[in-house]
């Protein structure tokens, strides 16, 4: 049974709270509090799984209550409600909280992303992956970049130039910047030689994407032995964004789609630095048994590098959506609710950069048969006129443009 512990004065929003969590037979047992300081009290004498706190409490409000459970329970997964509209309150709780709900809300909306949250938290939680994270030097704890970009591109007064001092103060993602806006993957003629050119033609989402993949891949400096396998792991990775964002191009949530398929294998990164042996090790069994890296991985490491990547960016606070795609990119039947086209792309676009790579010919080995035998997937995939049981038909030009 999950515990969970909602910290709000509001009448009105806990009366709604306890009609949708204190059900008979619920698979929970929600404990309910007025302020921050009776938040930690129960925290520091029972085990929790998620915390739901209000923003806008006395005393002590929500950001700096979710502030102290991330340093004194790491544990536990946090969310925000508030009714705030001000962009510098979101601001305030976008760097402590896994996720963000506006009121008012729908309690029954609040109870399905507590369940998410707490399906994940054996993943993000992992002591051995945590562990594991921690010993590498290349990966930073926090994606400050990211954060700056974030609040800047969400704040009202930013201005270009701030977003260009920003960029440019960041070696990693001003190269990378100008990489890829320079690569097949916009087909451009004209080079772009300049930090302020290259954002303005790759636009802020999709900058806040390179600039987590920057984050996750500067270890390249550090780590010269591993340097072409994460070269290699990246390039990997771009190609995935760019087809996933190719198949929703012009919809909405391509954006999304990109920054889930450029992260997807951040558990790769990890393991590669931790162990390049072994991960060399790993991708000659893989090519000697005829099997996806994914299932050969447990074997060498004790996890897949879904779980590992999952868990980098829980611990980063990235939002549970991201965390959520990157922890099931294999298995999306296994999310309940995942009948989004974001989704579908995301895993299309794994199986087929991987399949192109280590199997060619082989793409259905790769995806997950039960999502894609759904009626709505199945339909997507027509329409991009991809046919599972023989090949990508699609794959060629968008392959072609990813290519470094």
């Amino acid at each position: 049974m999950k515990r969970v512990l909602f910290v709000d004065d509001d009448t009105a929003t806990v009366a709604k709270l306890r009609g949708a969590f204190l059900q008979p037979n619920a698979p929970w047992d929600a404990v309910f509090v007025r302020s921050g300081e009776e938040a930690l009290a129960q925290l520091q004498c029972a085990h929790f799984d998620a915390i739901v706190s209000d923003m806008c409490m006395p005393r002590m409000d929500g950001a700096q209550l979710l502030a102290a459970v991330r340093e004194r329970h790491p544990e536990v997964m946090r969310l925000c409600l508030s009714d705030a509209t001000d962009d510098e309150t979101f601001l305030r709780a976008v760097p402590v909280t896994h996720q963000f709900l506006r009121k008012p809300c729908n309690p029954e909306a609040v109870r399905e992303v507590v369940e998410r949250a707490c399906s994940l938290g054996s993943i993000l939680q992992n002591p051995a992956i945590r562990q594991m994270i921690s010993r590498l030097h290349g990966l930073p704890a926090t994606p400050q970049t990211f954060q700056a970009l974030s609040a800047a591109i969400a704040s009202p007064t930013a201005h270009t130039a701030d977003i260009n001092d920003i960029v440019s103060n960041d070696r990693a993602l001003c190269v990378k910047t100008l990489q890829i806006v320079n690569s097949a993957l916009f087909r451009r003629v004209a080079p772009i030689t300049t930090v302020s050119a290259a954002i303005n033609y790759v636009g802020l989402e999709m900058l806040k994407s390179l600039a987590l993949s920057a984050c996750m891949f500067n270890a390249l400096d550090a780590a010269p032995a591993t340097g072409k396998l994460l070269a290699d792991l990246q390039s990997r990775s771009l190609r995935k964004a760019r087809f996933a964002y190719a198949l929703l191009e012009d919809q909405h949530g391509a954006d999304e789609a990109f920054t889930a398929a450029l992260l997807l294998d951040a558990g790769e990164a990890v393991l590669a630095l931790g162990s390049p042996d072994e991960f060399a090790r790993m991708i000659a069994l893989a090519r000697e048994r005829g099997l996806p890296w994914h299932e050969v991985e447990p074997e060498c490491f004790g996890v897949a590098h879904p779980d590992v990547g999952a868990c980098l960016l829980g611990l980063w606070g990235l939002p549970l959506e991201l965390i959520e795609a990157v922890a099931n990119h294999h298995r999306p039947s296994a999310v309940a609710h995942a009948q989004t086209r974001v989704l579908a792309a995301v895993h299309v676009a794994d199986a087929v950069v991987d399949a192109s790579e280590d199997r060619p010919g082989r793409l259905l080995d790769y995806l997950d048969g039960e999502f894609v035998a759904r009626a709505e997937v199945a339909r997507w995939l027509r329409g991009w006129n991809i046919d599972v049981g023989v090949r990508a038909r699609a794959l060629q030009e968008p392959l072609e443009a990813a290519a470094p």
